[in-house]
């Protein structure tokens, strides 16, 4: 099947509502909401509870372990059921930990282990999300693929943009309770919203080598243009998120003396980057050399990190991680891109899932690594090893896989 019909299978419209505009109100409502808690938990943990840099990384793992369990399983049952009913349930279900939370937290009853318990629910709420919505895309977008994937990367960042404002309103007008009670708010909107969507039922296959989950581990393994990708985001996931869900908020609190504000500001610069990038990428022809953009913006975002640790202020620190978000913006969009166009349509939600799982799942080793080795040379130092690992890694894929030389499939619409 070529890029152009993959790209525009039928869907019939809910109450005459173009079907990609509640798919982009479900993204916008989740990722605000994941917005609020990127920001909430190290404030809980750090600010609230007095907790170590090991109590932090311990709490990241907690909102990534179970993605590493079930994404694969979350990416073949979003191929074979209707993908409506799925986000549905997860919007629905994915707001009762905040609310619990939320309630301990205002009456002052929070405990470490409450967090951890939290984090383990949200995740495997993730889990299920992730890879449903990533298969809907190719099945709402119309035209250029690349421009339907950054119309989502906008509305994920720019919804996660206004979670890190609402942290930080939060933090002078009521309490970290406040956040947890907006994040319940965002994700019963996000039912609402996803109610307007159409049903999709699964896509039939034709090969029984595809009819089980690990399907989606056998075809990026063969395949030689999203292997690369998927090694990419695994080292994204090991060298990268630990650096931001774990050394930089302790370089805002530890370094710089800052707290729930300045960790959203730090947080705003970095996603404002991201959606900078992407929108100059939508108002330009689709890229040609997409692996060449891809690790190139990888390089730039670890030359970035290695300032770092001699930025003089936390001014310069938000400029850095700026110019980092700018980066980040290109790479994401190239490796989505690449990825949606090679997935083949039957099995697309668990070659999805496999990619998330690299990414995401691969975070509780970066958040980990970084707890630990944080604890012995610093943050600071931390940072700059990360990035230089991650450097060795995007030079290596360069010298052995093909990546460098991936290109726009010439039957893709513009």
């Amino acid at each position: 099947m070529s890029a152009q019909e993959n790209n525009s299978q039928a869907v019939s419209a809910r109450w005459g509502i173009n079907p990609m505009i509640p798919y982009l109100g479900g993204i916008a409502t989740w990722f605000a909401a994941n917005g609020l808690q990127f920001v909430m938990v190290p404030t809980l943990v750090i600010i609230t509870l007095g907790g170590t840099a090991g109590d932090l990384a311990a709490a990241q793992v907690a909102l990534a372990v179970p993605q590493v369990f079930l994404m694969m399983f979350a990416g073949s049952l979003a191929d074979k059921s209707d993908s409506r009913v799925i986000l549905l349930w997860v919007n629905l279900l994915a707001a009762i930990p905040p609310i619990v939370l939320g309630w301990l937290t205002y009456s002052g009853a929070l405990e470490y282990w409450h967090i951890i318990v939290f984090g383990l629910l949200m995740s495997a709420s993730f889990a299920f999300m992730v890879p449903t919505r990533d298969a809907l895309l190719s099945r709402v977008a119309t035209g250029n693929i690349q421009n339907s994937v950054m119309m989502a990367l906008i509305a994920q960042f720019a919804a996660q943009l206004l979670g890190y404002i609402l942290d930080g309103a939060a933090d002078h007008i009521a309490g970290p309770w406040a956040i947890l009670a907006m994040q319940t708010i965002a994700l019963v909107i996000g039912f609402l919203v996803t109610l307007a969507l159409p049903d999709f039922p699964p896509v039939p296959s034709q090969d029984d080598e595809r009819s089980g989950w690990k399907a989606g581990f056998s075809i990026v393994w063969k395949s030689s243009v999203m292997r690369p990708v998927i090694l990419s985001s695994v080292g994204t996931g090991i060298f990268f998120i630990g650096i931001f869900m774990v050394t930089l908020p302790l370089i805002v609190t530890d370094i710089f003396g800052g707290g729930q504000l300045e960790i959203s500001i730090l947080n705003f610069t970095f996603w404002g980057g991201t959606i900078v990038s992407t929108v100059i990428m939508m108002t330009r022809r689709p890229v040609e050399r997409r692996g060449r953009a891809m690790v190139g913006a990888l390089i730039v975002g670890c030359f970035a990190l290695m300032l770092v640790p001699i930025a003089p202020t936390f001014g310069a620190v938000c400029a850095i991680a700026g110019a980092w978000g700018l980066a980040a913006g290109v790479n994401m969009t190239m490796a989505r891109t690449i990825v949606q166009v090679e997935a083949p349509p039957d099995a697309r939600g668990r070659v999805l899932a496999f990619y998330s799982l690299g990414f995401m799942g691969s975070a509780p080793v970066g958040a980990t690594l970084s707890g630990i080795v944080t604890e012995f040379i610093g943050p600071l130092a931390t940072t700059f090893l990360c990035a230089v690992s991650m450097l060795i890694l995007v030079t290596t894929l360069i010298a052995v896989t093909p990546v460098w030389g991936i290109m726009r499939k010439e039957d893709e619409p513009l």
